[in-house]
């Protein structure tokens, strides 16, 4: 669980964190019960690398590059 929250940082995790933060203004000024709701949603996407409502749409972590090309072999169709 901490290898997810200390994972790469990229654009979308920084995005969830800033609307999470947002909507934390937002709720903390207004008091709005969907404020508060988009901010928890927001925040825990954030913290802990989850791209929609389950793990099962988690960003895939970065992989090594393959080295190497492949040949690619064409077959004629008549």
């Amino acid at each position: 669980m901490m290898e997810r929250m200390r994972g790469p940082w990229g654009f979308a995790r920084l995005l969830r964190l800033g609307l999470a933060v947002a909507f934390l203004w937002a709720a903390i000024d207004g008091g709005e019960a969907v404020a508060w709701f988009a901010a928890v949603f927001f925040g825990v996407q954030a913290t802990f690398s989850m791209g929609c409502c389950g793990s099962t749409c988690a960003p895939a972590p970065n992989q090594a590059k393959k080295q190497g090309v492949e040949e690619v072999h064409y077959e004629e169709v008549r």
